[in-house]
């Protein structure tokens, strides 16, 4: 007789997954080279995109066309203590180095660069701190204050957690001009998952997230969909699709064409887009 548990696992696992939000299509984009492997965060720049890697690798600045091919590469003059992700604002890059796992930094910073021509041109570093966080030798991963997406939302910086021991993420907005920044949480959305990359699309108020779950086995990633009105989330607007691949995701950009562009850490393909673009996605649900 034919052991069922398998199959069992196999009808769980799937019945689990549908009921965790429409499937994301993903269409493969690019191949990184291995100097990108480690590919951290993706905003749309110029006619394509820029991207860089965390820890361990060195402070420069990837740029890519719409086709995910490497056009140039930027040295910074700033270490990458642990860069987690990138914005952009008209002719500023506001590197994130807030990477925090353990919970022990308190050199957290953003790294404003100013494009002239070729050039960019650091700035004075925003020091930042979370005002809640009072404890700074939590064990590893059991804390929530460890924080890898940013984005600009109209006319503010969003900096988003990465909570470890709830899977949710609070926002804390901060002026890039008042240095050093104290963060004070303004919200808390429960999104289910480590919240990895942040992009905001101004045409339809939409705020981007991507993320995966705590759980090492099956590394599931999703993407949130939410309404901002006022300064603020609509959470109960928001809409949640798990994305057809697995792996560590780690950035989100929408592109030049509408269709969200998403990166994975890896060796693998790191480059992938929706087969649907924004708008249809946030008036109909993919099959």
């Amino acid at each position: 007789m034919r052991p069922v548990f398998p199959a069992l696992f196999v009808l769980l696992l799937a019945g689990c997954v549908a009921a965790q939000g429409p499937q994301l299509e993903l269409v493969p984009v690019a191949d990184f080279p291995s100097s990108l492997a480690e590919t951290s965060g993706l905003a749309r720049w110029q006619q394509g995109f820029v991207s860089h890697n965390d820890s361990g690798n060195d402070p420069e600045l990837f740029v890519l066309n719409d086709a995910g091919n490497l056009t140039a590469r930027h040295a910074v003059a700033l270490d990458n203590h642990d860069w987690e992700d990138i914005a952009v604002h008209e002719s500023t890059l506001y590197l994130a180095d807030i990477g925090n796992n353990g919970g022990r930094r308190q050199g957290l910073r953003i790294l404003p660069l100013v494009a002239n021509g070729k050039h960019l041109i650091p700035q004075t570093p925003v020091k930042i701190r979370y005002a809640e966080q009072h404890d700074f030798r939590p064990p590893r991963h059991q804390h929530n204050f460890d924080a890898e997406a940013l984005t600009w939302v109209e006319d503010e910086l969003w900096l988003l957690t990465k909570r470890w021991l709830d899977q949710q993420t609070a926002v804390y907005p901060l002026s890039p001009g008042v240095t050093p920044a104290l963060l004070s949480e303004r919200q808390r959305l429960n999104t289910g998952m480590l919240v990895t990359g942040a992009d905001y699309d101004t045409n339809t108020q939409t705020l981007l997230l991507v993320g995966y779950s705590r759980n090492w086995f099956i590394r599931r990633a999703w993407l949130w969909l939410y309404p901002v009105r006022d300064g603020r989330v609509d959470e109960a607007g928001g809409r949640r699709f798990i994305l057809s691949r697995s792996g560590q995701f780690e950035g989100i950009a929408l592109g030049h064409d509408d269709a969200i562009y998403f990166t994975r850490e890896g060796h693998a393909t790191n480059l992938f887009r929706s087969r649907l673009p924004l708008t249809t996605l946030l008036t109909d649900t993919p099959h």
